[in-house]
């Protein structure tokens, strides 16, 4: 007996292309991009919606989408996905 898939493929934060030894990250939007750098610069959905000119619900599918995309399930891991993949201009932390 064949086991069924489900519809919905489980995507990763980044997969190693073994080719070129590169994490490959998966495509966001403009917008997404937009969004994601706001949220690890601390921005709330009612703020990102005020920047960007959108409703705070719309910002809020945004970050959802994201979320999905990159497999990610919380604003921290979000935050963390920004900065070490240069999403973000956060500063980066100097080595002691």
């Amino acid at each position: 007996m064949m086991a069924r898939r489900s519809g919905k493929a489980k995507q990763s934060d980044g997969v190693v292309d073994p080719k070129s030894s590169r994490r490959v990250i998966p495509r966001l939007t403009t917008r997404e991009r937009q969004v994601l750098n706001l949220v690890a610069n601390g921005y709330t959905s009612r703020q990102i919606g005020e920047k960007l000119g959108i409703s705070p619900r719309t910002a809020e599918t945004h970050r959802v989408n994201i979320g999905r995309r990159l497999g990610i399930r919380n604003v921290a891991q979000m935050v963390r996905y920004a900065i070490e993949n240069d999403l973000s201009p956060a500063p980066k932390r100097s080595p002691r």
